[in-house]
Formats: structure tokens, C-alpha cells, sequence
């Protein structure tokens, strides 16, 4: 059999760059279906689509194709609906031509992330809804939802963790209370002051 030749630098650029594309298209095309066949569709279709790269890069001419983008969408995009087919085992032969996948790109590019993030929280979904992209209280959300307020505000800094993994996004660390350290400066102070009161007595 014969071995394929590695990829050149160049090329192996190209497949880096276009990693966060796969990885952007796969969740574009379960966005509309259930949560639980999200988790196990997505990594399926991410390696599709990292193959389809791959493939991509070996043919790709530069000569003919100054940009290369709607290339590589439309090598991911047609490996993926391939994948699809054969798994769901539908019969279509549909391939997507490079001048759709010019035009799908711009609509692909600019998904609702967050949305789409918030949709495989599952049952938390409608909290985190309510929170994070209604932009409800944490007294409204307990009233919703007929939980405690303590409750609310536990819920709701567990959710926006799990959604800034999600997204790949750090959250702000929470800034110390003014209180707490006035409160443990003073306790820290006076206990060195008597220290040094006990050791210095006066006289």
C-alpha cells in the first residue's frame, strides 16, 4: 500500500487555522436537535471535520484559490453531511458546491453562541436562560422557579462556569469584600500589637 506523504509546514498551518471552522460547523449542524444527541453527535462530527481538513490540505491549490476558506468549508461541511447520511442511513447524494459554501459561511460564522451553549445545560437550560440571556434577578429566578434565593445565587455562578468552559472563556475573578480583610487586618493588628505588648511591656 502505498504511504501518503506527510504534510508540509504550510499545509499543516492551514489545518491548525481552520480547526476552530470544524469545530464552529459541527455545532451548526445539531444546533436544532436534543440535547442528549448533541453530546453524542459533537465529537463524532468534530472528527469528521478535522479528517475532512487533512484531506483539504493535499489538494488545496493556492494558484487557483486565494482564499482558502470556503475551500475548507465545503471539504468539512460536505464530510460532515456525509457522516450524517450514512449514519441516519439516508439514501441522498447531495454535495455542497463552493460557491453555497461562500454564502452559507457569513450565516455559519455568526451562530448565537451563547444560545447554543445554554441548549446542552439540559434541564438547567431554562435557568440559565432566564439569568443569562434575560438578564432576570436572582429574586426573580426564585420565584420562578420556586427555589430559595441562596439556592438561585448557588445555581447560577455553578451555570455561568459551565458555560464559560463551554464557550472557552475565563470568567472575572470575584474581588475580595472591602469588610473581610478591614476585619481580619484589625484582629491580625491588635493580636501584634498585644504580642508586642506582652513582649515590650511598658515600664
Amino acid at each position: 500500500m502505498r504511504k501518503r506523504s506527510r504534510l508540509s509546514k504550510l499545509r499543516q498551518d492551514l489545518v491548525v487555522e481552520y480547526m476552530p471552522l470544524a469545530r464552529m460547523l459541527a455545532r451548526f449542524f445539531i444546533k436544532s436537535r436534543p440535547a442528549w444527541q448533541k453530546a453524542a453527535l459533537l465529537p463524532d462530527l468534530e472528527s469528521e471535520g478535522f479528517l475532512a481538513l487533512t484531506k483539504a490540505a493535499r489538494t488545496y491549490d493556492k494558484t487557483r484559490l486565494p482564499y482558502p476558506k470556503a475551500y475548507f468549508a465545503r471539504a468539512v461541511m460536505n464530510a460532515m453531511y456525509k457522516w450524517i447520511k450514512r449514519e441516519n442511513r439516508q439514501p441522498a447524494d447531495w454535495k455542497i458546491s463552493l460557491d453555497e459554501a461562500s454564502e452559507l459561511l457569513p450565516l455559519m460564522e455568526s451562530p448565537d453562541y451563547l444560545q447554543m451553549a445554554i441548549a446542552d445545560l439540559g434541564e438547567d437550560a431554562e435557568l440559565a436562560t432566564d439569568r443569562f440571556q434575560r438578564g432576570h434577578t436572582l429574586r426573580t429566578i426564585a420565584a420562578d422557579h420556586q427555589i430559595s434565593l441562596r439556592l438561585a445565587s448557588v445555581r447560577s455562578r455553578a451555570l455561568a462556569k459551565r458555560l464559560a468552559e463551554a464557550l472557552e472563556i475565563r470568567l472575572p475573578q470575584p474581588e475580595p469584600s472591602g469588610e473581610r480583610p478591614l476585619r481580619g487586618s484589625n484582629r491580625n493588628s491588635s493580636s501584634s500589637g498585644g504580642a508586642s505588648s506582652r513582649r515590650n511591656p511598658k515600664g
